[in-house]
């Protein structure tokens, strides 16, 4: 079987995470991807990790498609960079606004040349308006966007999420975006250009802050393991360990007190709706501390979980990749060997997604795509010693 995206095209010319996560999905359901760097290679070749000189961010980030390098500042370089644009459907970039028009390689100059391609951009606050020259990075728009506002320990500064978590998320709305504009393409014929932002990103996380003040106008606080509206739904110590508890309505509530033999808890007036309980959560968590300070967590989970009460290990990345590998594909590179890094997220009934396919080293498929592209043999030599590619 192959992909459900196979037979698409995607010329990537973006950089670190929010643009090559698009990137990564699309050649992981089967799509022709071609990343196009720069002759030096893109900035996130340079983090770390290194194995035998390889990135694990750029690895990670950048698995199954191919790579081929373009000076797009030379006019052979960017003229087989239209040219590339002319073979895809899809164009991804992330560029700051307005870098990919300078340069001769914006939406209107690639589409002026195919008219069905779908040219997908990330930018930090929008294309245009009074934010969009600041300059953006993950961090800053957790920053910008609240969510830094609403993480950490409760009553303790805030934190910074632990993953770049607006990265990821405003590449995934771009995928979405781009996928929603090919159908409409399968409808019309015609391409377009699908924008997505960092802030819209962010914004659109804060969903349940964001909701909450403005129905009651207060400003959400960082609220350490503890939901800030559902009660009990926070982490628990152990005997040795941590466990998550996500108590979301009554019944379940309910199911806890049968499993912990403690039946008269659920028709204590203290506990016995949602509200009463945040009303209480302080007397209700002394209560549950010490019924589950005795037993270790792989107990508790053994013993909660086939009465229906939702728990969980706090895991950490080890007992994650121990625990569930059914959620890695193992990847392995010419050089840097094999590794376990996450496995689509999605499954296709009859159709394959292989997340398994190494990154390509830098401009390994240069001559390849060109050749594709109907440069003859001697040209390419000509765009290599001119420094084209």
């Amino acid at each position: 079987m192959g992909g459900i995206l196979e037979g698409l095209r995607v010329a990537d010319a973006s950089q670190f995470n929010a643009g090559p996560i698009v990137s990564l999905y699309l050649a992981g359901w089967g799509a022709d991807v071609v990343k196009v760097e720069r002759p030096g290679g893109e900035d996130s070749r340079a983090i770390g990790p290194f194995r035998a000189g390889e990135s694990s961010y750029f690895m990670s980030l950048n698995r199954g498609k191919r790579s081929m390098t373009l000076n797009l500042k030379h006019p052979s370089g960017l003229a087989a960079f239209k040219r590339l644009a002319r073979w895809a459907d899809v164009v991804v970039e992330n560029l700051a606004p307005g870098v990919m028009d300078r340069l001769g390689a914006g939406c209107d100059a690639l589409r002026a040349g195919n008219p069905r391609l779908i040219y997908g951009a990330v930018s930090g606050f929008g294309q245009a308006g009074p934010h969009a020259k600041r300059p953006a990075f993950d961090s800053l728009l957790q920053a910008a966007g609240g969510l830094i506002s609403v993480t950490g320990p409760a009553g303790g500064p805030p934190v910074r999420v632990g993953v770049s978590v607006v990265d990821i998320a405003s590449g995934l709305f771009l995928l979405s975006g781009v996928l929603a504009a090919l159908w409409r393409r399968e409808r019309t014929g015609e391409g377009c250009r699908v924008d997505a932002s960092m802030l819209g990103a962010a914004v659109n996380l804060m969903e349940n802050p964001v909701a909450r003040h403005s129905f009651t106008g207060e400003v959400p606080r960082p609220e350490g393991l503890t939901h800030p509206v559902v009660s009990p739904f926070s982490g628990y110590p152990t005997r040795d360990g941590l466990i998550y508890l996500a108590i979301s309505n009554t019944n379940r509530f309910r199911a806890l007190c049968q499993a912990l033999d403690k039946p008269g808890l659920a028709e204590d007036p203290r506990f016995r709706e949602n509200q009463d309980r945040l009303a209480h959560d302080a007397t209700l968590r002394a209560i549950l501390d010490e019924d589950f300070r005795r037993r270790t967590t792989a107990e508790w989970e053994d013993f909660l979980i086939p009465r229906g009460v939702p728990v969980n290990a706090i895991n950490d990345v080890a007992q994650v990749k121990e625990r569930f590998p059914e959620a890695f594909a193992e990847v392995r590179h010419p050089a840097a060997g094999p590794a376990l890094l996450p496995a689509s997220p999605l499954a296709f009934g009859g159709a394959d997604a292989d997340f398994s396919r190494p990154a390509p080293r830098l401009g390994e498929h240069t001559g390849e795509v060109l050749r594709m592209l109907g440069y003859p043999p001697a040209e390419v030599a000509r765009m290599r010693e001119e420094g084209a590619v």
